[in-house]
């Protein structure tokens, strides 16, 4: 018998130790302008990213609903995010922007996750770094945003939830490297936003998408993904496109897939 794998163990196996083969990136000390988190994430033209994964799903062709995609290894779990949205929503039905008291997250980790059925054993308790940040930060350049939302500059605000959604660095981390010298948005430039990284962004939806990040400067006010790729932020009570996000037990294996939307990773 073949030894099983992790799920993390072969999403690793794909970084062949040349940074952007198979579209991975090893986000260590060394990768210019990266998280330095020693982090495993995809990068790249959605088209050329093979990084789809069937969750709780058996059929052949992947419904919609169980169609993910998995945004990178951080320590032994991987995290994923749902390949379409659930359909938009307000991120608050009240403008408060705080997201332990959100009705986004009471659905996401309420009516949304007992719908996941036996899936949900799988999907490990994560500790969410909720503080945000300004728009200073995190329409900053990725490092700037990164460290200000997630890294050692962040709030020290969390919550421990199973589903949440990206983080602002996520998104900005999933475009080829040459856009990680790009800010958020550039009011006067879009040559200097991501309005640039379009094409070679896979995470970018294509319609307005909320991330879990507040603006910490604004207590109405959440981060978003605009239809034209920048990032900005809005009143919460405002409904925009959702996609759940969250990490898999590390005891999680990988059976099969090349990652493929028509071949996605299969899991046990």
């Amino acid at each position: 018998l073949i030894p099983s794998m992790t799920l993390a163990e072969y999403v690793i196996s794909q970084y062949t130790g040349v940074q952007g083969e198979n579209s991975i990136y090893y986000h260590n000390s060394s990768l210019e302008n990266g998280a330095g988190d020693n982090s495993y994430r995809y990068a790249g033209a959605s088209d050329s990213v093979n990084n789809y994964i069937c969750l709780g799903s058996d059929a052949t062709t992947c419904p919609d609903a169980n169609l993910f995609r998995i945004i990178g290894v951080f320590g032994d779990k991987t995290k994923v995010i749902r390949a379409k949205s659930v359909g938009d929503q307000k991120w608050n039905t009240s403008k408060a922007n705080a997201w332990s008291s959100s009705s986004l997250n009471t659905y996401l980790n309420g009516e949304y996750l007992t719908n996941l059925g036996t899936l949900a054993d799988k999907i490990a308790t994560t500790t969410w770094k909720v503080g945000g940040g300004s728009s200073t930060y995190l329409y900053d350049v990725p490092t700037t945003a990164y460290q200000y939302e997630v890294g050692s500059s962040a709030s020290t605000t969390t919550v421990d939830k199973k589903i949440g959604l990206m983080y602002v660095s996520d998104y900005y981390y999933s475009a080829s490297p040459s856009a990680w010298t790009l800010v958020g948005y550039n009011e006067s430039d879009a040559t200097k936003d991501y309005r640039a990284a379009k094409t070679i962004t896979w995470l970018y939806l294509g319609s307005a998408e909320w991330t879990i990040s507040r603006n910490s400067d604004n207590s109405n006010h959440a981060f978003f993904v605009n239809n034209t790729c920048y990032v900005y932020n809005y009143t919460v009570t405002f409904s925009f496109a959702v996609r759940p996000s969250f990490n898999l037990e590390s005891s999680t294996t990988y059976v099969s897939g090349s990652g493929s939307m028509s071949d996605p990773v299969r899991i046990n």
